[in-house]
């Protein structure tokens, strides 16, 4: 009977130290692992965010809606159309198909998006614009830019539907170069060259999750 008490003490004994190590040894794992995995997973999120800006960015460069985009002005004043007091859209995209492919990509899955436009005042100070603002970015916010080139003769835009009555940009008959001649008129951006090239603007987009 002593002998089996004994053993049962030992048996418990080491059950005991086999839980308390398996206690220990799953803190560490958690404390060690656990920052490692939210920060890959944090990563992962942040370049799926970059790809897709990117994506929308060289989609609408070459379909021609980034640059109708940053046309979108009224010659009066400069400022976006529909824009309200602040100058820029706080909502959401702009109603043009750069705007839609924004907001389908990012705001409807929870993602906030800012969209700035850069270029060149008196041809030497940066300057920028807000095109789009939702607020601060979070730490974890990603960027990607495109660069988008204005000539004199490019024409400004104005709102108007699509097929089956989706916002996009219209033509206009101003042009950058009537603009810019006209005293009453003016574009934000100002003309940088003496030859057919306006301007060189570069459009970043700026995104994270809210």
């Amino acid at each position: 009977m002593t002998v089996s008490r004994a053993q049962a003490h030992a048996l418990e004994a080491f059950v005991a130290a086999t839980v308390l190590l398996a206690s220990v040894t799953f803190a560490l794992q958690v404390t060690a692992v656990t920052p490692l995995t939210a920060s890959t997973s944090s990563q992962h999120i942040e370049n799926q965010q970059a790809a897709v800006a990117d994506g929308i960015l060289t989609a609408a460069a070459e379909n021609g809606t980034l640059k109708r985009t940053v046309l979108f002005t009224h010659p009066e004043n400069g400022s976006f159309y529909d824009s309200g007091a602040e100058g820029y859209y706080v909502d959401g995209g702009p109603p043009t198909s750069f705007g839609a492919m924004l907001d389908q990509s990012f705001l409807e899955r929870g993602i906030a998006f800012n969209v700035y436009v850069h270029y060149l005042r008196d041809r030497e100070v940066r300057r920028t614009t807000r095109l789009v603002y939702m607020g601060d970015p979070s730490d974890h916010a990603v960027s990607r830019t495109r660069l988008v080139s204005l000539d004199d003769n490019d024409t400004l835009y104005k709102p108007g539907t699509g097929p089956g009555g989706a916002d996009r940009a219209v033509r206009s008959r101003d042009t950058l170069r009537s603009v810019d001649d006209a005293a009453d008129e003016t574009y934000f951006v100002q003309d940088g060259s003496s030859g057919p090239l306006y301007a060189l603007v570069n459009v970043e987009v700026v995104v994270w999750r809210m």
